[in-house]
């Protein structure tokens, strides 16, 4: 038995996988030459003209090397701006069958058209074509949808919380402890006693501040910051709603405008992540007031609930913190935190932290 040197294996193994990584793409290349040039094509036939058809051919358009051309569409309400690919109602669909060379029928019908798709399918297995459904309910879901089986039946998950498996649970639950007991052991046990000094010296009252806000599925909790406003200061105005912190707010104290410039008065938040109830990253939780009328007025803000909230966010390291004076505001931020959820990593939050400490670094406009 012949034996191999170490050395040799190893390029073996690579020069093999070079091998492989050039002709994937070299293949890849050829197939895209050969379709821009009309070759190597599969024919399509789209069932349903509506928005999920529409948006199916644009994609089709928009992404040749796929190795699709549409012949046209079939649809009973008799849509003519197709350019020209309008064929007419469904029940031609037998005549088209027989008479032009199609591989593969695209069903993009309403879901209520259940009989109109059966007809569909029976006649496409007469013919012996492939069918294929798009549901009509995708046009409700993100690009992070999930598909998995629950005994014999599909399900679709609209928009899938990777945060929320359990193993990438445990892993962002374990850093937060880790991370939490580092911050109050290193830098929180020795800058407490020196803020709570400054505190008392600039103006009466506690130490840290306690407000109510939302968590991981609406549960309220208080989160604890260093009190950066006077003991009196108004929290709602006289119609009842909720004060944001403005520039140059008049409630907030000398030593106050130095811990929030610096966020330094997030600092015993550390302890919420500690116990559980926030994370190090995550859609920073907003006071009970702000989310009630967020909740009637801003598209998927409870969205934004699916995982514990943070001290630092994907919105706040994009510029979105502080006060929110307009919806179209509270609104972006609401996509930046619904974008985090559905696209987590461990590298993202990892990011997010460095970004969190340049800002700290150079200073937030926003962070008053």
């Amino acid at each position: 038995m012949q034996k191999f040197s170490r050395l040799f294996v190893l390029y073996y193994i690579l020069f093999l996988f070079s091998l492989i990584v050039i002709e994937k793409f070299l293949l890849r290349k050829v197939l895209i030459y050969f379709r821009k040039k009309g070759k190597n094509l599969r024919t399509i036939l789209i069932i349903g003209a509506g928005k999920v058809g529409i948006k199916f051919f644009n994609s089709i358009k928009e992404n040749p090397h796929f190795g699709y051309k549409v012949i046209g569409f079939l649809d009973d309400f008799g849509i003519q701006m197709l350019d020209g690919l309008y064929l007419g109602p469904i029940k031609k669909l037998n005549h088209l069958l027989k008479t032009k060379d199609i591989d593969d029928v695209i069903v993009a019908l309403p879901n209520y058209a259940t009989e109109r798709i059966h007809e569909v399918i029976k006649t496409c297995e007469l013919h012996g074509k492939i069918v294929r459904i798009i549901p009509d309910y995708f046009r409700f879901a993100s690009d992070k949808y999930r598909i998995s089986m629950f005994a014999q039946f599909p399900v679709v998950t609209l928009k899938d919380d990777k945060v929320d498996q359990i193993g990438w649970r445990l892993i962002k639950r374990l850093f937060d402890i880790a991370f939490s007991s580092l911050v109050i052991v290193f830098i929180f046990s020795w800058l407490y006693p020196l803020i709570a000094l400054l505190i008392k010296i600039d103006s009466k009252g506690p130490v840290l501040y306690k407000q109510e806000r939302w968590g991981r599925g609406n549960k309220k909790f208080y989160v604890y910051k260093f009190r950066s406003m006077c003991c009196n200061a108004a929290v709602t105005d006289a119609d009842g709603k909720y004060l944001q912190a403005t520039q140059n707010d008049s409630r907030v104290t000398r030593i106050g405008k130095i811990l929030r410039k610096t966020n330094i008065d997030e600092l015993p938040q550390f302890i919420n992540v500690f116990i559980g109830k926030m994370s190090v990253v995550g859609p920073r939780p907003h006071p009970t007031p702000l989310n009630l009328i967020s909740t009637e007025n801003i598209d998927q803000y409870l969205m934004r609930h699916l995982v514990k909230p943070g001290i630092t966010g994907w919105a706040q390291v994009n510029g979105l913190r502080g006060e929110t004076k307009d919806k179209k505001l509270m609104q972006k931020r609401v996509q930046y935190d619904i974008w985090y959820i559905e696209n987590w990593s461990f590298l993202l939050d990892i990011q997010i932290i460095i970004l969190t400490v340049w800002h700290m670094i150079k200073g937030d406009p926003n962070a008053y």
